[in-house]
Order: C-alpha cells, then structure tokens, then sequence
C-alpha cells in the first residue's frame, strides 16, 4: 500500500512501521479512515483516501496531523479498512488483526501489570502501543479476513469481545469492526494526559497468525465492572467460584509438559463448583485445542475427570462470613460469640476480596465479633491473610527451580526462597525459539536445529543454533556471542541458565522438517526423489512436497512440473547441441545420477572432464547437461576450481543424486597433488579427513553429486586420473553449430529441460518399487564389462589397468540403454542419438600415461638422441667417452641398470615413482622377466668381468625388430647360464 511512501509531514517511523505492517496485503481500492475526535466537545471529523491513492492519503494525514497538533483533536485510525466512505459496521470490508486497549489510567504499576499480562498470554501480540492511559495491543493475521457477509463481522466481533475479555480490557471500548484506535506517533489531546505522545513500544512484523488461533475467544465469559469489581459471570446457573489457577488455565492455558495435568485439574475444579460436563467442555475444550493439542483428548481428559466423584465446592468468601453471622446473630442468653479461630478463618477466606468488598464484609464480621476484636485487628488480619494468598500464589506460579520472565531490561529468573521472592538477571537483551527445524539427510539422520531471534536494544538478529548446545551452557553463550556479536553477554554465574530460560519463554515451538539434500529418499513410504519446489515419485509430483534447504551457491537445482511434449522438446533441444560423436556418452552422464545409486556396488562411480579452448563451447555444454537438474546458464557454474577443494566437497555433498559442475580447472587453482587427492577420495565416496577441536574426527561431507569438470587443460602424465576420469575434447564452436542455431532453440526449452528429468525419475520409481531396477542394472553392467574386455582384449592384447576404463564405459552404456527403454515407451526415442564410445582411445591414454611406459618412452628418447647408451655384448664397439651407459644387450634381451637408468630419466621427465613401482609396472605389461628363484624384479649378471644385478627386459620394449617372442621357454636356458 501507499501508507508507507507517503509524504506527509507527520509520516513518522512509528506510523510507516506500524501500518506497514498493518497492511502489507491489502488492496489499493479499499478506503483507510482517520478520524479527528475533539476530547472536550466531542466534535469528530473523518478522513479517506483509497489506501493506493498516495496523493490523496498524503493530504489525509497532512490534514489529520494539523488537527491533532494545532486544534487538540485526538487522532484514531480504523483498523478495519472499509469498503465505502462510511463509519458503520456494515462498511467494514477487511480485518487486518484483532486488538485490545487495555486502560491503565496512566498508573505505573498497572501499566505494568498490563504489560505482563500481555507478554503472558498466548499467543503473544504482534505489536504494543503506550496511548498515554493504557496499552493496546494487535495480533496480525496472517492473511487478513474479509468482513463482507454479516456472519463474519459478528465471528470477528465476538472474537474482539473474549479478547478484551481474556486480557481485562477497558470495558466502555466498543468491541466492533466499525472502532477506531489511537495512531502510533499523534498526541494524547485529553487534558489530563499532559499532551503524552502515543508511543510504539514493540512491533513484530513476523508474529502473524491464522485467524483460527483465536476461536477459542469466542466463547470467553463476559467482565462486567462494579465499581471497581470485575464480576466474572460464567452463565447463569449460580455454579461455585473457580480457584485462581483455574481462571488462570481459561485465560492463558498452560505450558507444554503440563497441559494434560491442567486440563484435568481444571475439569474437577468445574465439576466440583457445579458445572455440567457440557458446560466443562464448552470452557475447556477450545482452550485445549488453543494449545495445540487434540480435541479428542481434550474429551477423553473431561470424561475422565467427570467419571469421579464430585468433591465438597469452595465457598465463596462472602458465603463463609454469610454462613458465620447467620450462626451467631440470634445470641442466646449467655451472649455466645464465635471462636477466635472462626474469626481468623473467616478472615483468611477474604484475603481474595479487594479493599472495597473488604470493607463492607468487615462490617459483619465486627458485628459478631463483639469486644474481641477491634476494626484495626480484623485489619491486620486481613492485610496478613493476602500478603500470605500473595506469597502462596506465587509459589504455586513458580517451578521448583524457578521461572523466568523477559522484562524491558532482559531476562530474569525469579525464585522463591525462605527469605522471600529473589530476582537475578539473567542477560540484557532477550531471545526466544521462533522454529524447531530438523534436518535430514538421505540416510536418514537427523540434525536437529533451533532457529533463535535474539533482540538487543541496538541490534535484532536471527541465529540457527544447533540442537546439542542447548545441553552445553558454556557453548550455548559462547555461540551466541560470537555469531550475534559482543553485546549480547551473560551475566555472572548465570550461564546455566541461558539455554533453559530462551526455551522457556519460547512457549510452544513449531515445528519443521527440512531435506538438506538432492535426491532419492523414503518420503512417507515411497521411494520419492526430493527437490527445491518439486519432488516426484512413481505417482508424478508430489501436491504438498516436503521442504528442501540447500546452499545459496545451488538455489538453481530443482524440477520443474513440465508436461511431456514440452519435456521431450527440450530434450531433443540439448541433445542436438553436444558434439554428435559424443553426444550419447554425454546424454547417459547427465541422466546417470538418477540410476548411479541403484547400480551394484561394485560398478564404477565416473567423473567427466570437457576439454576445449575458450570460445569452444564447453562451458555451454555443461551449463545444458547440468540444467537437467535445474536453471542454469555458462555463467551460473554451481562451483568453480577456484573454490577450495574443502568448498567444492562440501557443495557436493549435498548432490546426492544430481549432476555437479565445477567450472575453469587450471594448475594454479588446483595443483596435481591437492586435485588427484580430491578425485580418489570421490571415486571412492570419501571425503577429505579432519578433526574437531577436541581432536576427534569430524563427520567427513564426501563429494557425492556426480561431477562434470570444464577447464582449457588437464593433469597430463597421471594414470590414475585419466582412469578415473573421462576427458572428453569439445571440438570448435564453429564446425558443430555455425550461427549458434541449435544453442539458441535449446536455450528456448531449457526451462523444460527439469521436466525431463522429472519424468523420467516418475519412470526410475516405478521401477524400483516393482523391484526390477536393481537387478536389471546389475544384469545390464556385467555384459557390458565382459563386452568392453572382449573388445579391448582383441584390439589391444592386453589389458593391464583398463579394469576402471571398462567399469566408466560400462556404467555409460548400460544408463543409455535404460534412458532408450524408456523412450521406446513413451514413443520419443526418434531424438537420441546412437551409442557411439572412445574406451580404446582411452584405454590407450591410459597406458600410455602409466608411469612405465613413460619411462620407456623418455628412455627410448635419450637413446635416440645419443645422451645416453646401451652397450652391445655381440660387439667390440668402443663406448664414446662421457655417454652414460645405462645397461647392455645382447640379440634377445636388454640387461638395464634401474638406478642409472632412473636417475638419466628423470632430468628429461618428473617421475614421482621409484624404480620398484616403475619395475612392478613393466612387469605387469609384460616387459620385465623377474627372477625365476624368487620373483625379484632383478636378475644376478656378470657383465664385463662384474657381477651386479639389472632388469631383464625384451628387446620389443624398445621397438627392436627381433623375431625372438621372448616368451618363457626362449628365456629359460638364458636364466640357467646367468646362474651358471
């Protein structure tokens, strides 16, 4: 609305705040009454504007403000917007909230008593405003209710007549839509208020609540005032009075943990005065439910209660006097007068009367008395029986360990002592639960999390405190200070009762479940795959998903709810855009994470790595295989290689079953070390180990989304990554999509592109509920390991360390093949591409980036290039002064030195490996014959007149043309005559 931007003079921070709030919601065409009511003629004049006429509004309050600063009229705003110029009920067409003046006559310890009053009752009131005489108070709704029909201005009426009721508000107020209420920031104009300002003293915006927490209300006894009695006349059946604690429980209900017992102890109380138990649960059962408790408890309480019977009612204190002067009024002839102790019972009944009924009671209790007692006496009696009714009521109000209260100045804990009542403060500033959330993860664990507003005079904030530190007083204050800031301390030795004082005061907490994750669950029975906004199951999208938190860096994952034909356009849209001799591979890979979990455990865990020049497209490419998953674009990456890698686990972690892409790897990001580390510890689902300050290993948070790596280069001359690791070269931008068509019509769906996903994880539920997903992909992985071996073994001959380039390739085709089922289904396979792989490519990366085949291949090198050699045992040759000789060979074999062989290597090429791993390699590959005798990688031979010890190697290591196999009966008598 336009209340807030006005211009007008007298637009203060308490009117714009207040009314802000007030009215956030409401319609520009309704009409927002101020009226100017003169307190000495009783002259009213009324002003409207159309709450988004900003011009009209503006002159409105203008007007209205001059009025109240410069002629002395009070100002008062309705609280109820109207839907025509007209003050009447029937005009009445929106309530904002309800309220209550409560009148304090500009007393001090009333308006105090009316503030405790108010901070007691639940629930506690969005907004508090000093008028000069009284309080009133607001509780906003949080969706503002619409007075059109009758029913509903008499159900808000009557709401507003059990709320003044409840709290003892001023009794001459007229409880309607049609009242007006003071405005925050104008002048108290009646001269005996001395021209006070009205005052904003609390305002929370955030306490809104639904119109339906004030039912109860409805059905609150009426206060009627004489003189300065508040008579409570719960109807007209003359039942017996209620104990204090019982008015209490009708009026603020009880604290968790003890509703139940009040309840009860509340419906004896009414059967034992004479009330009916309909009557009972007409009074009971809608403070109950007020409570947040059931209603079929609250019955199965009162029946419980009225199946007993009845005990003896308490009498009123004016029917004890009663029945004791009708006793002793016709004296006999000893002049009988009563007891001492009948008169100090008596006495002690009227300690709950108030000095005016005192005084008339008194008058007939000194008219039996006689000489015994003096007015002075009964007096004191009197004053002695309330001060112990005083201190008895407020030891039953209290705990046995005390309670606390939330003061202007801060928390207090009061306690009563033999010495009397002790306060201690607690802190300055006060905080209360505003949510109890517990946060789950996919394996089921929870974590249970308080969500704190903490209020200081100079500063408001709001803390999310783990649930294990409300049971560590130290750390609790600890963890405050240091998240809200210096200010909010403890006061000595009151730490231990920080965490229980803020839970206390934080009345009945609500609660709510959150997933800190992406992914598969068990969601009320049904294998449910849980997103931001969207979450599918085998029965589509779920109408109320549950809430899921995750970090702002991935706000952009979630599903979308899209209709096929829209999904499948999209689908077809991306596919089209990825290189068309990759396209497959890159399809399965943005789909695997929603199948990977389902995979046996033994099937490989891939990682892709896109490699390309800038301006190759790379980047687009990820931006489309990871917007499966949600929106994203080539400059929303959710994770770069510039973050820590401590960040991107943590980021991943969260993607259980999503694509996770880290954007721009570079050496000087992410050095060989620090990112072959990360890339183990992912393909085995570990995370990076660390301790907790008290040197305990901490929970590990392991990358678990399924990553999608872009960067202009890669780790070269590293075996372990590339087998780990698909790296995949983008060809040029230009010979795959001349003009960026194809990327523009994908950017067109993309939105869709969720969808997609959505519908095939619908599919992928089924499946697992019907109990076939698991054991087909467990079928579909081992032909395709054992058709991937079959075919490297025929083209390569070998297969050494190619067992996890088979498990990436094998976990690849059996996804595809699950994504064409499932399209073949639904009719829309027309789109996806044909498999098409490059394992014997990289399986030959592999190999060729193992540690010794680059050994072979540097030695290879440098003996080409003369600055190394290998002497010829065949021939006399003379051996070129100053050439390092690295071994011997004869027709069949090459007898190497390791160490001096190592040692010329390493100058040309960085080889972190030593000669036994760089052997054990060889020998693997079949290059290196070991020891017959014991298996050692080298063999005893006198070259030269010494005897010294040099790996045994085929001449073919080297490219020799040597017909000789070097298999193992060629070897044999050679490794007779070396021992010999």
């Amino acid at each position: 609305m336009s209340i807030a931007q006005t211009d007008a003079s007298g637009n203060q921070p308490e009117w714009r705040d207040f009314l802000r709030a007030l009215y956030s919601s409401a319609p520009d065409d309704l009409y927002f009454e101020l009226r100017c009511i003169h307190p000495t003629t009783g002259d009213a004049r009324s002003f409207w504007s159309k709450v988004g006429d900003k011009h009209t509004l503006t002159n409105a309050l203008n007007r209205a403000t001059a009025l109240n600063r410069e002629s002395g009229y009070g100002l008062y705003f309705a609280p109820c917007l109207r839907s025509q110029k007209q003050g009447k009920a029937e005009a009445a067409a929106l309530l904002p909230a309800l309220w209550v003046d409560l009148d304090c006559d500009d007393d001090s310890a009333r308006r105090a008593g009316a503030m405790a009053k108010l901070h007691a009752f639940n629930p506690l009131p969005s907004a508090i405003i000093d008028s000069g005489g009284g309080l009133h108070a607001y509780w906003l709704l949080n969706e503002s209710t619409s007075l059109i029909d009758e029913a509903a201005r008499k159900q808000a009426a009557g709401m507003l007549r059990g709320l003044f009721s409840a709290l003892g508000g001023d009794p001459q107020y007229v409880k309607s839509v049609a009242s007006v209420m003071r405005l925050a920031g104008s002048i108290n104009t009646k001269p005996e208020r001395g021209g006070v300002v009205v005052t904003l003293v609390e305002l929370h915006p955030d306490r809104r609540y639904p119109m339906s927490d004030f039912g109860w209300l409805e059905s609150q006894p009426q206060v009627e005032g004489i003189g300065s009695l508040n008579v409570v006349t719960l109807n007209g059946n003359r039942q017996h009075p209620l104990p204090k604690r019982t008015e209490g429980y009708l009026v603020s209900g009880a604290t968790e943990g003890s509703r139940n017992t009040e309840l009860f102890q509340a419906a004896c109380q009414l059967r034992d005065a004479g009330y009916s138990e309909s009557d009972a649960e007409a009074q009971l059962v809608a403070r109950y439910v007020a409570d947040g408790c059931s209603e079929k408890e609250a019955l199965a309480t009162i029946r419980s209660a009225y199946s007993r019977p009845p005990r003896d009612p308490i009498p009123s204190p004016r029917d004890q006097v009663e029945q004791l002067v009708n006793r002793y009024s016709r004296r006999d002839e000893q002049g009988t007068r009563p007891m001492v102790d009948e008169i100090r019972e008596a006495v002690k009944a009227c300690a709950t009367l108030d000095p005016l009924a005192w005084a008339e009671t008194r008058q007939q209790l000194r008219a039996i008395a006689g000489d015994t007692f003096r007015v002075q006496d009964l007096n004191q009696m009197y004053q002695q029986a309330r001060r112990e009714a005083n201190r008895s009521q407020m030891t039953e109000s209290l705990s046995a360990g005390g309670r606390y209260l939330e003061t202007e100045t801060g928390i207090v804990y009061e306690k009563m002592t033999e010495r009397g009542l002790v306060r201690q403060p607690v802190t300055d500033w006060t905080g209360r639960i505003i949510e109890w959330i517990t946060r789950v993860d996919d394996d089921g664990q929870e974590e249970h999390v308080m969500r704190t507003q903490v209020q200081h005079p100079m500063h408001t904030t709001t803390l999310d405190i783990p649930g294990e530190l409300f049971g560590d007083s130290n750390g609790f204050g600890r963890f405050i200070t240091g998240r809200a800031s210096g200010i909010f301390t403890v006061y000595p030795a009151m730490h231990r009762h920080l965490p229980h004082a803020i839970q206390s005061l934080s009345g009945t907490i609500p609660r709510k479940t959150t997933y800190r994750f992406l992914g598969w669950a068990e969601h009320e029975g049904k294998r449910t795959f849980l997103t931001p906004g969207t979450s599918i199951s085998a029965a589509g999208a779920l109408p109320e998903p549950p809430e899921v938190e995750l970090e702002n860096r991935l706000s952009g994952y979630g599903l979308v709810d899209a209709s096929w034909e829209d999904s499948l356009t999209a689908f077809n849209a991306a596919v089209a855009v990825f290189p068309p001799h990759m396209a497959s591979a890159l399809t399965a890979f943005s789909l695997l994470p929603l199948v990977q979990r389902f995979f046996p455990p033994a099937a490989m865990r891939p990682a892709l790595h896109l490699v390309g020049t800038t301006g190759s497209g790379k980047s687009e490419i990820a931006a489309l295989m990871t917007s499966f998953y949600g929106q994203f674009t080539r400059d929303t990456p959710p994770a770069q290689w510039g973050d820590t890698v401590n960040t991107v686990e943590v980021l991943g972690y969260a993607l259980a079953d999503a694509l996770f892409w880290v954007d721009d790897w570079k050496p000087c990001y992410s050095d060989e070390k620090t990112f072959t580390r990360f890339l183990h510890a992912y393909s085995r689902g570990m995370g990076r180990g660390r301790l907790t300050k008290d040197s305990k290993v901490r929970q590990d948070r392991p990358c678990r989304g399924l990553l999608l790596s872009t960067g202009e280069t890669t780790i070269e001359g590293e075996a372990s990554i590339l087998a780990r690791m698909l790296v995949l070269e983008i060809p040029p931008w230009e010979k795959r999509d001349p003009g960026g068509k194809r990327l523009a019509l994908a950017d067109a769906h993309r939105s869709a592109l969720p969808g997609f996903t959505a519908h095939f994880a619908r599919w992928i539920a089924a499946q697992v509920e019907a109990g076939t997903l698991q054991s087909h992909l467990a079928r579909e992985y081992e032909l395709s390991v054992k058709g991937y071996r079959d075919k490297l073994t025929a083209q390569l001959g070998r297969q050494a360390n190619t067992g996890r380039v088979i498990g990436n390739w094998a976990t690849l085709i059996t996804v595809y093949r699950l994504l064409r089922q499932f399209l073949e289904e639904r009719d829309g396979d027309d789109g996806l591409p044909a498999w098409q792989d490059s394992i014997v490519q990289t399986a030959k990366a592999v190999q060729e980036e193992r540690a010794g085949q680059v050994f072979i291949d540097t030695l290879g090198q440098l003996l080409a290039s003369g600055d190394v050699r290998l002497v010829d045992l065949d021939s006399e040759d003379e051996v070129k002064p100053g050439t390092p000789i690295i071994g011997y060979q004869d027709r069949r074999f090459i007898y190497l030195l390791p160490e001096i062989s190592l040692r010329e290597v390493k100058p040309t090429q960085s080889l972190n490996f030593t000669t036994k791993s760089i052997g054990d390699q060889l020998r693997e590959d079949g290059w290196l014959i070991p020891n017959t005798t014991d298996g050692r990688l080298t063999i005893q031979k006198r070259l030269r007149g010494n005897r010294t010890w040099v790996w045994c190697l085929k001449r073919q290591m080297l490219g020799d043309d040597t017909d000789d196999s070097g298999d193992a009966d060629a070897h044999e008598k050679h490794r007779v005559a070396i021992k010999a």
